[in-house]
C-alpha cells in the first residue's frame, strides 16, 4: 500500500480530514436537495432502498441509482488508479483527487442548469449520478492509500473508537473525522439556502485544491 497509517505524511492527514468535511457538504445537498438520498454514505441508501421496496414512505429509485453509481465509481476509480500509476507515478493521488473534484464540478454545473427542477424526477438523477460516482471513486482512493483510520465518508467507526482506549493522536484523528463531517453538513446546509450549486462548487474547489497540495504517494 502507498501509505501505512504510522508513516502517513501529516499533510495527507489534513487533506483526508478536509475531504471528510466535503462529504458533509455533499450529503447536505444530496439528502436535503435531491429527495432524501445519500451519495457517499451507502449504509443509508441500502436502508432507504429496503424501506422503499417494502412499501415505506421513501422512494427506492434515488437510493438505488446512487448505489449503482457509487459502485461504478469505486470500480472505475480503482481501474483509473492503475492508469494514473503508470502515467504519473508518485503523483497519481493528486490526479485522482482532482478527478473526483471534476465530477463534483459537473454535478454543480448540472444543478445550476436544472435549478428549480432539481428536486424532481428525472432531473435530480442527473446530479445524483456524478456525485455518487465521485464518492465511489473517493472510497477506492482512500482504500488504496491505506487510510483505514480516516475513511472520509463514514464516522460510525471513528465515533465508536473515540471512546475506546487509544493514543491521544489516534483519538485526535477520530474526533477530527466526526467534527469535519458535522462542520461540512452545517456549511452545506447553509450554502444550500443560497443555491444547490453553491455548496457543490465549494466541495469541488476543495477536492481540486486537495489534489494540488497532495504529497507524492508511493507507487
Amino acid at each position: 500500500m502507498p501509505f501505512a497509517t504510522g508513516r502517513r505524511p501529516e499533510r495527507l492527514t489534513v487533506i483526508l480530514v478536509l475531504l471528510t468535511g466535503v462529504t458533509g457538504v455533499v450529503e447536505a445537498v444530496s439528502f436535503l436537495g435531491l429527495g432524501h438520498v445519500f451519495t457517499a454514505v451507502m449504509t443509508g441508501n441500502v436502508l432507504f432502498a429496503g424501506f422503499g421496496l417494502a412499501g415505506g414512505s421513501i422512494q427506492a429509485a434515488g437510493p438505488l441509482a446512487a448505489l449503482a453509481a457509487f459502485a461504478a465509481g469505486a470500480g472505475g476509480g480503482h481501474w483509473m488508479h492503475g492508469v494514473l500509476l503508470r502515467w504519473r507515478g508518485r503523483r497519481w493521488l493528486a490526479f485522482a483527487l482532482a478527478g473526483e473534484g471534476v465530477l463534483i464540478l459537473v454535478a454543480a454545473l448540472l444543478a445550476l442548469l436544472l435549478s428549480d427542477r432539481l428536486g424532481q424526477d428525472p432531473q435530480r438523477f442527473a446530479v445524483i449520478v456524478p456525485l455518487a460516482l465521485a464518492m465511489g471513486s473517493r472510497n477506492a482512493t482512500v482504500l488504496r492509500v491505506a487510510a483505514h483510520d480516516l475513511p472520509t465518508t463514514v464516522v460510525t467507526r471513528s465515533l465508536a473508537g473515540l471512546f475506546m482506549l487509544s493514543s491521544l493522536e489516534t483519538a485526535g484523528r477520530r474526533f477530527a473525522t466526526v467534527a469535519a463531517t458535522f462542520a461540512g453538513a452545517v456549511l452545506g446546509t447553509l450554502l444550500l439556502g443560497v443555491h444547490p450549486a453553491v455548496p457543490l462548487l465549494v466541495a469541488a474547489a476543495v477536492e481540486v485544491a486537495a489534489g494540488a497540495i497532495c504529497p507524492p504517494a508511493k507507487a
